[in-house]
């Protein structure tokens, strides 16, 4: 397939007047649209999904392929999950008086309402990088996130 191949092309190889679809490759290509590109090699690489052109893909690969990338999806909204709780404001974590101190802040002097509207800031960054197939997010990622959001902000210096 050329770096010009559509998505219909990826799955078929022409030989001669007569194309052969390689639906694992179609299948293979369809996974890394839907799941984020580490999930989709891991997937490929531990069912051991190679391109057979005119062998059709056993459903019952095709169940096990969804299912592990599920899981494996589920486990990077999880990782999130706690880093977001790592770097939260409304609960005051360490990170977050990190980056206050940081940033030149008091985080004391950082109002509940401001924190819990850092967080729902975060909670927007989070959710935009899954929906770009980001994820998981680095701490340090995060971190600057955090940081960008106190900087951001008219929130009193010290």
């Amino acid at each position: 397939m050329t770096a010009a191949g559509t998505a219909a092309d990826a799955g078929t190889r022409h030989m001669g007047s007569e194309a052969e679809v390689d639906s694992t490759a179609v299948f293979i290509e369809v996974l890394g649209r839907s799941f984020p590109r580490g999930i989709q090699e891991a997937v490929v690489r531990e069912l051991a999904l190679e391109p057979r052109p005119g062998k059709p893909l056993q459903s019952r690969l095709v169940l096990q392929a969804i299912a592990m990338a599920e899981a494996s999806e589920q486990a990077l909204q999880g990782v999130d999950f706690m880093t977001q709780m790592q770097f939260s404001a409304a609960i005051h974590t360490a990170e977050f008086v990190d980056a206050c101190h940081a940033a030149g802040l008091a985080p004391e002097d950082v109002s509940a309402p401001q924190r819990a509207a850092i967080d729902a800031r975060m909670q927007q960054r989070f959710a935009a990088a899954a929906r770009l197939k980001q994820m998981p997010v680095a701490p340090e990622t995060a971190r600057q996130w955090l940081q960008a959001e106190l900087l951001e902000r008219d929130l009193p210096t010290r």
